[in-house]
């Protein structure tokens, strides 16, 4: 979000995004899980502080037609742009503003979730007050709000990194000058630095690598800015509690305390006093640089311990995939690696029911399951299994209960209290999503219905643009032929480029259909 009219954010917008962690459904069942009451996601009404051009806002309307959402940005070009992708959607149940913050107050009516990603460590200290004012005054009783900052510790050695490359590219007048000249500068500078082997050399080796793998527009945002202020996390809740507002947990990772070493839980357990200590302290151990905070209104119910109980009303979606080499060498019978295909990392256990659960969930996706019909599915494996626990049923479901839960907090399992409802299996004459659709024919990043960015390969975006719901397999076979031979999609043989009509089509003749599963397994078809 930008702080003046004709800032750089109207220069480069930020990259059009949706961020998970502030949908509706995940704050919801984020508060069903530690015993807090929240509004009905199916009519909920939003706001988001900072809304750029809809790529968050948009996804969350076209999924829920009877909730209504309101986006407010600063810069005219990307509310405009906003405007415009909701008009081609057919949405009518979002609004875009171009204002201030400093113009909304309680006039501008109550809303159930206020989400503010990217904005409060980017723009000057009124503003940042008037980001957790509008929380606290525009929230509904049992609301919800998000809200993501920079942290120190973790971001004390970026920001000296900002500091070398700010200073670097002082003279460069262009955005696209400053972001090229500050690759290349890390770059050299990691390698030529006089103690390789000390931490600083190490700190800009790690930063070099960040910048490598960002893109231009993140890393101007985030690193040439005139306002970037992190801050610690107890000085935020602080904040946020003296503007009437109480910590709920962290949308990502939430449980990411119990995922210490036990010695290093006694140390917080022993150094902090409250929460805003305990939190504090959790950072200091992991070098955290970045919260996405979820916050209520002070006074009501308190949150309590994460509930296994909570698990038995929400539904579970499979994160992490059964690890091939492992799958194959020990089988079903055997311990299964379970790993995290989106941020690395993996589990292992031999737990019967949790492998079974985890197995089902992947063997469904991108769907999700109720509880219920996912212990049917489990109860059903260990029946037929020589594996099967010699617990009792009710306490084997108790503790399936929990290790989803405990998966659920460490990010590597999905829990919904209104799960994405992709369609699972084509349809004869498959759906695409109309948003996915819309962003295909610019590029190759679209937005799942499980609310996530994810990359196409070519054929998979023709053939996803040629998904309207009209055309069966033989005629999207024959509108993709049509893309090849005008030119629009690149093909090739051994012979070089293709453009005749009937070659192009016994290339293409057997990748149709597997290019609509894959399409179906991103959760890009309406079901």
């Amino acid at each position: 979000m930008s702080n003046a009219p004709g800032s750089s954010y109207d220069e480069v917008p930020y990259v059009d995004t949706c961020h998970g962690a502030t949908h509706p459904d995940r704050l919801a069942t984020l508060a069903a899980v530690y015993g807090l009451p929240a509004p009905p996601v199916e009519r909920c009404r939003v706001l988001e502080l900072g809304c750029a051009r809809g790529g968050n806002l948009l996804p969350m309307a076209l999924e829920l037609p009877e909730a209504s959402f309101v986006g407010v940005d600063l810069s005219t070009r990307q509310v405009a742009e906003a405007r415009e992708a909701a008009e081609a959607l057919g949405l009518r149940n979002v609004a875009f503003h171009a204002m201030g913050l400093e113009e909304i107050d309680a006039a501008f009516g109550t809303f159930d979730f206020v989400v503010c990603h990217g904005v409060y460590s980017w723009v000057p200290e009124p503003v940042r007050e008037r980001i957790l004012a509008i929380c606290a005054t525009n929230l509904s009783p049992d609301g919800l709000a998000y809200v993501s900052y920079n942290t120190y510790p973790g971001w004390s050695s970026r920001g000296m990194v900002r500091d070398l490359v700010r200073f670097h590219v002082r003279e460069e007048e262009t955005p696209e000058g400053r972001v090229e000249r500050a690759r290349g500068f890390l770059e050299e500078l990691a390698g030529h630095v006089v103690r390789q082997e000390g931490a600083y050399a190490s700190v800009l080796k790690v930063e070099a690598s960040r910048f490598r793998e960002a893109d231009d527009t993140y890393l101007l945002h985030e690193f040439f800015e005139d306002d970037n202020a992190p801050c610690f996390v107890h000085e935020f809740l602080r904040r946020a509690a003296a503007a009437g507002l109480e910590f709920v947990a962290e949308a990502q990772a939430p449980g990411l305390f119990a995922s210490l070493p036990e010695a290093a839980r006694e140390l917080v357990v022993r150094w902090a006093g409250d929460v805003a200590a305990r939190e504090q302290y959790l950072d200091l151990m992991v070098n955290r640089t970045f919260r996405r905070s979820v916050l209520r209104r002070a006074g009501g119910l308190r949150a309590a311990a994460p509930s296994p109980e909570a698990v038995e009303r929400l539904a579970a979606r499979a994160v992490v995939v059964p690890a091939p080499v492992a799958g194959e060498a020990e089988g079903k019978d055997g311990p299964i690696e379970f790993v995290h295909p989106g941020r690395g990392g993996s589990i292992r256990t031999n737990d019967p029911a949790l492998k079974a659960a985890l197995l089902a969930l992947y063997e469904v996706r991108p769907a999700a399951l109720p509880f219920g019909t996912l212990w049917e599915h489990v109860h059903e494996s260990l029946s037929r299994s020589a594996d099967s626990s010699p617990r009792p049923a009710t306490e084997t479901r108790e503790a399936l209960r929990s290790s989803l839960l405990r998966l659920f907090l460490a990010d590597f399992l999905d829990l919904h209290v209104r799960p994405p409802r992709p369609a699972a299996e084509p349809a004869e004459r498959p759906v695409g999503s109309p948003l996915a659709r819309r962003q295909a024919a610019s590029g190759s990043t679209v937005t799942s219905l499980l609310r996530r960015r994810v990359e196409l390969d070519e054929l998979a975006r023709a053939v996803l643009l040629e998904l309207d719901g009209t055309r069966d397999e033989e005629e999207v076979l024959a509108a993709v032929v049509a893309r090849v031979c005008s030119g629009a999609l690149e093909l090739s043989d051994a012979s070089g480029p293709v453009r005749e009509e009937g070659v192009a089509r016994a290339l293409l003749a057997g990748e149709i259909r597997p290019a609509i599963g894959r399409i179906a397994r991103l959760a890009l078809l309406v079901g």
